[in-house]
This record gives structure tokens, sequence and C-alpha cells, in this order.
């Protein structure tokens, strides 16, 4: 969440650039993925430190578009069962088959020895999601997906700003999602990105999704796929996001180190059951904070204390279910999925505390 001084920041700096570029931004970037579009681009790029990047209309969308571009189609694909739905729902629609695996009881996310447990012959790819902003474990998947021989994709629309081991949320993997919608690290109202080192997939991505003219472009092509998907993001957010990148970023930054005092501050307390980042050098985007209560305490007690402290703090069930409980996905998905095991890990943490932190200004945060 961001502070509100730097919310106001942001809100100014997108102002002043619209002014100045919202003529450039819909008149070049709307089909051939130039201006204000391959700006954004770049910006990720250089944050990432990879070869490309490719703005879409929105995480969903990208993680449609990658599958689209790996052929990913009525094939078997490891995931974690806690979970927001929008993470599965673009695989899923296209037939695939999630096998469903536990999660590591600190970071939420894929717990690498489980997933090495359900990889069989059938598996083609390994979606590591970025649970509430918690990097999963890159090195891990990496290693385990190149063992494997299958594709390893980074959901990390909540996870854009967390790093760990020093490195970006999803860094190995063979494309990276993110989001621009309103309640991530950049809100652009709406939007996403794919960002890759893979050549290939690059080109298959600009096939599969933009429009013939951006291939044509870029892939130096005679033969265009007009066929393709429209993925395209909206100029006008490419140039939002444009406008707020650095901002938000430093926002975040900002909002990280309070959210770092605020885990010591609840550790000291004894209300919860210890949360340890620092030790696997893990730094999470803070989506929310995902809280094992202790037994017997409320959560109007552990608000208490947090206010007692200075902290103000709101707490609500955390924003993910089972997914294989889900009646909703019973209903169009129930025959399309496989629990080779029991997720214990998954199913406790659906009972925890999901604590997201009231904005506070810069000066307060750092």
């Amino acid at each position: 969440m961001l502070m509100s001084d730097t919310r106001a920041e942001i809100d100014s700096a997108f102002m002043d650039h619209l002014g100045s570029s919202i003529h450039d931004a819909v008149r070049h970037a709307h089909l051939i993925g130039s201006g204000a579009v391959a700006e954004l681009e770049q910006k990720l790029c250089t944050f990432y430190g990879t070869k490309h990047a490719l703005a879409v209309s929105s995480g969903t969308a990208g993680l449609l578009a990658v599958a689209l571009a790996i052929d990913l189609n009525n094939s078997d694909f490891i995931a974690q069962p806690l979970v927001f739905g929008g993470s599965l729902a673009s695989w899923l629609m296209l037939g695939n088959h999630p096998v469903f695996t536990d999660i590591d009881p600190q970071t939420l996310t894929l717990d690498p020895d489980r997933v090495r447990e359900n990889i069989s012959d059938s598996t083609r790819a390994i979606l590591g999601i970025d649970t509430f902003g918690n990097p999963s474990d890159s090195e891990a998947l990496r290693r385990i997906a190149d063992e494997a021989g299958i594709w390893y994709i980074s959901d990390s629309c909540q996870g854009l700003g967390a790093f760990r081991n020093g490195r970006p949320a999803g860094y190995l993997a063979d494309a990276i999602v993110v989001s621009f919608t309103s309640t991530k690290t950049i809100a652009a109202g709406e939007g996403g990105a794919i960002i890759t080192n893979n050549t290939d997939l690059y080109h298959r991505l600009l096939w599969f999704t933009q429009h013939p003219l951006r291939q044509k472009r870029e892939l130096g092509l005679r033969l265009f796929n007009e066929f393709a998907v429209n993925t395209r993001i909206h100029p006008l957010a490419a140039s939002w996001a444009n406008a707020t990148f650095e901002t938000s970023i430093s926002g975040l930054r900002s909002f990280q180190r309070f959210c770092l005092d605020a885990i010591s501050c609840l550790n000291e307390s004894g209300l919860i059951e210890p949360v340890d980042f620092s030790s696997e050098n893990i730094l999470p985007s803070f989506y929310c904070l995902s809280v094992a209560r202790k037994q017997g305490v409320t959560v109007k007690s552990l608000l208490r204390y947090l206010g007692s402290r200075g902290i103000k703090a709101t707490a609500a069930p955390i924003p993910a279910t089972l997914v294989h409980k889900n009646t909703v996905f019973l209903t169009q998905f129930g025959d399309q999925f496989s629990l080779p095991r029991a997720c214990f890990v998954a199913e406790q943490a659906e009972k925890r505390t999901a604590l997201s932190f009231a904005k506070q200004t810069v000066k307060e945060a750092s």
C-alpha cells in the first residue's frame, strides 16, 4: 500500500506528464509499440536487467499471452492451491490442468521440495506465484524446471519491487508477469507486462498478441498474424505508468522499511508465530502481511497492540482461498485438476490473518 505523501507525488507527476505526452502516447504507441509503450518496456528491462519486456492490458492477459506463446493447452502445470483465482484463470480456460502442490509456511509460495515430488512426465510448466508480494524461490524452481525440461513462469503481479537474494522476484523465470492495476506497486488504472530474457519467446509473444504493424516492425516479416489476440496496453495507461514509475518504486522502498519495522514489533509481541524474512534474504513488496496468530490471540488484541506501538493497521482474512474447495472453481473446472498429495501447509495458511498497514507519510515510514 502506497503512503499518502508518495501518492500525492505520484498524482502530481502523472498530471504534469500527461499534459505533455498524451498526444504522442496515443499517436505513436497505439499499434506499433513505440512512444509511451516503448518507454515503459525499457524501464522494465532496466529494472529487471532483462533483454525484453512487452506491455500488455493486464496481468491476466499477460499470463494468457505466455500460455499461447509456449503452446500450453490441455497440459499439466504445477501450481499452489492457495491463490486468487485470476492467477489460474487464463490457463484453465485453455484446458490446462493445475497439479496442486503445497507451499512454504513462511512465504506461502511453492515449496520446491513438494514441487519436485509432483513433477511427472506430463508436466509442462511450473507457475510460481509471488503470494501477497512474497518472492518465490526462483533459484530452486529454475533448477527443478531445468532438470525436468519444462517451463518456469513467474506470476509476479503482486511482487513487483520484491527481492530475494538481492535479485528481483522471479528473475530466473522464463517469463515474469507483472500487473499495473490500482492496488499494485505501479498503479496505472489497468495494465501489465511480460519480462523475459528469452528472445524466441519474446518473438512468439509478439506473434500471438500484438498488432501486425508491430510484428512487421520488430520481426521483419512480410508474413504477419492478423489473427493475434489483442492484449496491448492502452497507451494512456503506459503514459501513466511511465510518469509514476520511479516515484512508485521509491515509495515502495520506504513502505518496505516501515513493514520490516512493523514485523520486528510483531515478533517482539509474542502474539504471532515468528515472521523471518531476513534469514533467507527476502524483501517482499508487502501487498499484505500474512500472520499466524498464536492460540487465544484475537484480531482485536493484535490490532490493539499495534496501535499501542503507533502502528495503524487493518485486519482481514487473507485474500486467497483453497481453489480446489472453491465452489465456483469446482463448477467450472472440477474435472481439470489433480491433488497428488494433501496440502497441509496451505490448509493451515488459509486460517491466517492479513494485515494491511494504514497509509503513512514517507517521513514516518523512513
